[in-house]
């Protein structure tokens, strides 16, 4: 993995509506690359979050580096991730109270990755632009693009066996009777992806 993927994540020019922060992509590389423990890496990638000026609006640059890294990442550190993503969860809860109210995150901040599961249904299968990105693309192209979408499905699987960003199991079983159950399924996209 080279650090080209992690550069390519930044913001630029400082803009944070952009990527995510040098801070972020650094921990998450040093993590991956074994030169820190998942906790000390949640410690740094999430002091961003805690530090800035509107925390509920900065932890969504988080959370898509983080579903980014689990999806574009060769599928050997998935679990490295998983483990990241659990060492998250188990941060305990920062003060917010010196941030004012409407800037301050409306629930727990880390407990169940609050909205990660919403993350990744929107832009995973983009509103179901998906299927007509598919339908409307010939090899190879289609081929990368069903590649994606059964990555996607095996990291929600593997996100809700390990219990993690509060995805619920019947959002497996709704692939499933969609992949069977469905006329305008594409088969060779929906099958693969409920299989995982």
């Amino acid at each position: 993995m080279s650090d080209d993927w992690f550069s390519s994540k930044l913001a630029p020019e400082g803009n944070a509506n952009d990527g995510c922060c040098p801070e972020e992509a650094e921990a998450l590389k040093d993590f991956l690359r074994y030169k820190t423990t998942a906790t000390e890496a949640a410690q740094t990638m999430t002091r961003p979050v805690l530090t800035a000026g509107s925390p509920k609006d900065d932890l969504s640059r988080l959370y898509i580096l983080l579903l980014d890294a689990l999806v574009e990442l060769p599928s050997k550190h998935i679990e490295l991730l998983l483990e990241l993503l659990q060492a998250i969860e188990n941060l305990p809860e920062p003060d917010f109270t010196a941030v004012q109210q409407s800037k301050r995150p409306h629930e727990k901040l880390w407990k169940g990755l609050p909205h990660f599961a919403n993350l990744c249904y929107d832009v995973g299968y983009r509103s179901g632009s998906w299927k007509m990105d598919a339908e409307a693309t010939g090899a190879p192209k289609r081929d990368a693009l069903r590649d994606e979408h059964i990555r996607r499905a095996e990291i929600e699987a593997r996100l809700v066996m390990a219990g993690l960003a509060g995805i619920p199991i019947d959002w497996g079983y709704e692939v499933v009777v969609g992949a069977l159950q469905c006329d305008e399924a594409l088969l060779d996209f929906e099958v693969p992806a409920a299989a995982e």
